[in-house]
């Protein structure tokens, strides 16, 4: 008996020090050629909530990337909710300027969102019941309600909270996120609310994902779509306490699970921390295949930037105090400036709703740049804000929301090397068409337009 114990404990320490295969794929650059044309280097991520974002404004941008939320009052209201085609629509109508902009849609992976039409469709299906986790009925009162608030009758037995989900206003609550019509949310057979898919499932969820909820007519097998921002993850509190370092650890979003879920969520489906390991596993294989698939098909995908894993969307900002520090990184070949794709901010100045250092965030972005870089509205979503709705409850200061400074179109060239440092603190590159520099000691730009003085300082060979 003694012997099975220690044999047992040998065994679960064995198990314990497995090394962890964390499946999705590193920084990866874009399947497309590069450019170091600026206004093409540009990026933002788009949601007008009342209606169809600016095209001609979103077309003026590198990538393009709209978020579920576009369109939201419309698609809310319709009957079904058609939020996967409207997202199609707006890239169809961004493509349709003819700028040639990288034009990116919403997709999730963790969340089986009733409001995009091929989920709905396996959802109503009882053939596809395992794709999704369930409430445990011993479990019962949830935390989340089970029925649609419009009518207790219409019930599901998966699990669903009703984060960001769309309602039918009442007195208590006139303006939900989205607002249903005619007293009715149609979501399908199910209530409406944020599902979940079980990636326990293997391989008959992850093709269909890849061919279907990726690949379909609304996806990659539309030519106006390019790529997409993944939303969600999952964590593990067993894989960080045996990796620190994996992405999202500690799991705080809000915790252990699916991220930006309701934090009773895993004691509503009666998972046990083994169950969350193994569901972010198989979420982690399938982000892998999905990945793969995605730039097979020329596509790219927002998560593929460095530091932008897990559905990260902020930018490096260009900082005063590490200025130096910031560009002597970056001016090596060896950097990761140099060899993996990156996203850079303006630092805005919130209150007048505008670039605070214009000048030194292009130059930075100039010096600091690599084959595949982008730069955009520097805080965490990046979202530019053209559109002439309030955001977060502030209006932009102009009818047509916040231009984007003619200096972001200004034609640089290419470089002809690496950004050095001249004298201490300074930094300077030579373009074909420019020559850049930033003094990190007085905090000032030059953006100069002559490729003579860049050839006399030896920065054009």
């Amino acid at each position: 008996m003694a012997m099975s114990v220690c044999h047992a404990l040998c065994l679960a320490l064995h198990i314990a020090r497995l090394p962890l295969v964390i499946a999705y794929l590193p920084p990866t650059s874009p399947p497309w050629q590069p450019t170091y044309d600026l206004a093409n280097s540009t990026i933002s991520m788009q949601c007008n909530s009342s209606g169809w974002s600016s095209p001609e404004r979103g077309a003026e941008f590198g990538i393009i990337s709209y978020d579920w939320s576009n369109s939201k009052v419309q698609w809310a209201a319709s009957k079904p909710m058609d939020c996967e085609e409207r997202l199609a629509k707006q890239a169809e109508m961004t493509g349709q300027q003819g700028t040639g902009s990288h034009v990116f849609v919403y997709r999730n992976l963790v969340k089986a969102l009733p409001w995009f039409t091929t989920v709905r469709e396996k959802l109503n299906d009882p053939a596809y019941s395992g794709w999704f986790l369930r409430f445990k009925p011993s479990a019962a009162p949830y935390h989340v309600p089970a029925c649609a608030a419009e009518n207790q009758s219409k019930c599901s037995t998966f699990y669903h909270d009703q984060e960001q989900t769309p309602a039918v206003p009442t007195a208590a609550q006139p303006h939900p996120d989205g607002s249903c019509t005619d007293g009715v949310c149609d979501c399908g057979t199910q209530p409406c609310g944020e599902y979940l898919f079980d990636h326990r499932n293997g391989s008959m969820l992850r093709d269909w994902l890849i061919k279907e909820h990726i690949g379909g007519p609304a996806g990659l097998r539309n030519p106006s779509v390019h790529g997409f921002f993944m939303d969600d993850y999952w964590c593990s509190n067993l894989i960080c306490a045996q990796d620190p370092s994996v992405a999202g650890c500690p799991c705080r979003d809000p915790v252990q699970g699916p991220t930006e879920v309701d934090k009773n969520n895993q004691a509503d489906m009666g998972l046990s921390d083994e169950d969350v390991r193994d569901i972010a596993l198989g979420w982690n294989e399938t982000m892998a295949a999905v990945e793969k698939s995605i730039l097979g098909a020329g596509a790219y995908t927002w998560w593929l930037m460095d530091g932008q894993t897990n559905a990260n969307a902020g930018p490096t900002l260009l900082k005063r105090d590490t200025c130096a520090s910031q560009l002597r990184g970056a001016c090596t070949e060896s950097s990761h400036w140099q060899r993996s794709p990156q996203l850079f901010g303006l630092t805005i100045n919130s209150s007048a709703v505008a670039p605070a250092q214009l000048e030194q965030d292009v130059a930075f972005f100039q010096l600091a740049r690599g084959d595949y870089a982008w730069l955009g509205w520097g805080v965490w979503g990046m979202t530019w804000p053209f559109n002439a709705e309030p955001a977060h409850g502030e209006l932009p200061p102009l009818p047509y929301g916040v231009p984007r400074p003619a200096l972001l179109s200004k034609d640089f060239g290419k470089p002809s090397g690496l950004c050095k440092e001249t004298r201490s603190g300074v930094f300077e590159r030579g373009y074909t068409k420019a020559h850049i520099s930033l003094d990190c000691n007085t905090f000032t730009a030059s953006l100069e337009s002559h490729p003579i003085l860049a050839s006399r300082k030896g920065l054009i060979v």
